[in-house]
Order: C-alpha cells, then structure tokens, then sequence
C-alpha cells in the first residue's frame, strides 16, 4: 500500500511538472512580434491586455476565464467567459483570423454583406443566423442582447465602443483590437492569437502563425538577393485625397521585405498618409511601380481620373491592384503575410506567368 502511495504520489507530481513544463513553453513562445496584446496563462484564466497604441499603456485587461468554472473573478478586468460561442467582429480582418482557427460559426454579428467574401459566413447571413451590422452604431444593446452575443470586437481608434457603457450593463464586453496599428509585418497577423484564446483554440492559433512566420521568413531571405530595388509608389486617390501607406506601417513594412523601395518609407506613422494628387503625380515619375491601385483595369481607372495617363508608371505599365477581389484580398492578407510578401516578391522581381494570392497587373 505504501508502495502504492509512492509511486501514485511520483505519477502526479511527473504530471505536474510536465504540464507547467508545457504551459511555460506556450507561455515563452508569447507575442513575438505585436507589441499591442499579450496574452498569458495565470492561475484557472488567461489574461488578456491589449495597450494603447499611441502611449504603450495598457489600455483594458481581460480574464478568459473557462465556462461554467468556479475560479474566483479578478477585480478590475473584464470578464469574458471561454471558448467564445456567439461574438460580434466589426472588421473583415477579424473574419480572416476566425477562419484560420475554424471557428466561423462564432460569428454572430458583423459587417456589412457587400464587403464580406468568406462563403459560410454569407450563407449565415442569408439564413438571417447572423446579424448585420453595418457601422458601429448599427449595433444597438437591443439587437445584442436579442442574438445572445456576450462580446463585441471592434477596430480601436482610442475611442470608446458607441454605447459601451449601456453594454457593460447588459453584461457585453467591447474589445477594441488594434492589428492595423502593429509595426512588424508580422504583428498584425500575429493577432490571430488573440482569436485563439477568445474561442479555447490556443495550439491552433500558434500553429497557424508558426507556419506563417516560417513561410514569411523564407520568402523574405529570398527576397534578399533582389539587387536592383525597384522605386514604389503606393495608394490610390479617395475624393481629393491621396491615402498612401506611412512608413512604418504594416503595408510599407512587406514593401521593404520584398526588395522594394518605398517612395515614402521615411515618413512616420503606423497608418496612412494624406497626400496631394500634384504631389504623388510628381513623386511617381521617379518610381518604377506603382501597388495598390483602385481600379482592375486602366478603363476604370483613366474613368477614375484621366490624368491618371500621365503617371509614369502607367505608360510603363507597371500597375498593380487588388480590387478585382478587394474583399477577399481585406479578409486574407492580415492572416497571410506571407501570401502578400510573395506577390510583391513577384513583383519586384517582375516575374512573368505567376500565380498571385491577391494582386494582378493592370490590362
């Protein structure tokens, strides 16, 4: 009997030691590259801060905290009980992340249909299983409460959730998610993480994203031998205004990685820049390319605006533009980094019959 004790005490404290052992290896893995959000395992919940972008402070802090457990809940954080089975996602990105977890049927309310391009999630929408919402203020605490949805992630912009306070009443937690915000080109995706968690899904996550970072790393080393780095412009005109990439952003970020020399690579900012017609017209004549167009053909664009004829890139015919698939390019590309460093590889290198994930050149 003694000998039996022993060796049932050894089995557990062996248990013991290797799941800590387990749990701490997951833990040092961490965020690697976003520097908005970490997630980390404390004692019967994970926490879950997401910091401020402009100052670095933490901003809000969350306790996933598994259903139905009797842990005892943390002052001064948000609660939110895990896996995650009805949320509200007000960005196509976040539409993306789920999907490379497989937990598309966690969406209950979301954006507007025009902008969406994942099948099943149409498909609930034309079964009136999820909400659409539209603009954040088409999200009432009425239409929440009536589809059940205990959380709401929405893209942060430093602001309150319209009627946050009315849904922390109702027992909704308001996530603000800054992705678009992180530095590295491999921030952004690595949010895919954060999605992990909400929905128990933590080893899916970091599996995705470890398969992502060795894809991306690969493609970038090849990258390296491109030696003639060609001059890039980047955006395209809304009304007056020209929005291009800033130069530490996400998209100027995969730009460098692919061999390309972004024509606004020094300015600041992890967004966009605000830019004059005049001025882009006479930066592109020194530039060999120009990404991100906003039209699929050059009718449509010169429909557009005529002087587009006049760019330099586009006598060369260097243009290239997502929007033939714009949804499908909006919902994908934050989750694969690597797919969008590869067509800009391609292009870069001006490779000929290729397969791109989302680009093609204007005819």
């Amino acid at each position: 009997m003694k000998i039996l004790f022993i060796n049932l005490t050894l089995f557990m404290l062996l248990f013991s030691c290797t799941t800590k052992k387990e749990e701490a290896a997951f833990r040092i893995k961490g965020f690697r590259y976003a520097r908005l959000v970490s997630v980390d395992q404390k004692l019967g919940y994970k926490e879950l801060i997401v910091r401020n972008p402009k100052s670095l402070k933490v901003e809000s802090k969350y306790a996933l905290i598994p259903r139905n457990s009797k842990v005892k809940r943390p002052s001064g954080m948000k609660i939110i009980e895990i896996p995650v089975q009805n949320m509200a996602v007000l960005s196509t990105s976040f539409i993306g992340m789920l999907d490379a977890v497989n937990s598309i049927e966690t969406i209950k309310a979301t954006t507007e249909e025009q902008y969406i391009s994942n099948k099943a999630l149409l498909r609930g929408i034309h079964a009136g299983k999820v909400l659409v919402a539209g603009y954040e203020t088409g999200l009432t605490p009425e239409a929440v409460l009536k589809a059940g949805i205990p959380l709401i992630v929405f893209s942060g912009f430093g602001q309150p959730f319209p009627n946050e306070a009315k849904f922390a009443q109702l027992k909704v937690v308001c996530m603000a998610n800054y992705d678009w915000e992180e530095v590295h080109p491999l921030g952004k995706a690595e949010w895919i993480k954060v999605f992990g968690a909400l929905v128990d899904k933590d080893k899916e996550a970091e599996a995705y994203f470890s398969q992502v970072e060795e894809d991306y790393l690969k493609i970038r080393k090849e990258a390296q031998a491109i030696k003639q780095h060609k001059k890039v412009i980047c955006g395209g005109l809304a009304g007056d205004v020209w929005y291009a990439p800033a130069g530490k952003s996400f998209m100027a970020g995969i730009m460098k990685d692919a061999g390309m020399d972004y024509f606004y690579k020094n300015t600041k900012g992890t967004a966009s820049l605000s830019l004059t017609f005049e001025q882009v017209f006479n930066d592109d004549q020194q530039c060999d390319l120009w990404i991100n167009a906003e039209a699929p053909t050059f009718k449509k664009l010169f429909a557009l605006n005529p002087k587009f004829r006049y760019f330099h890139t586009v006598k060369q015919g260097k243009v290239f533009t997502y929007t033939h698939n714009s949804n499908y390019f909006w919902e994908n590309s934050p989750a694969n980094p690597h797919w969008l460093l590869e067509d800009f590889v391609h292009i870069a290198r001006g490779d000929q019959n290729v397969s791109y994930h989302f680009y093609r050149q204007l005819r």
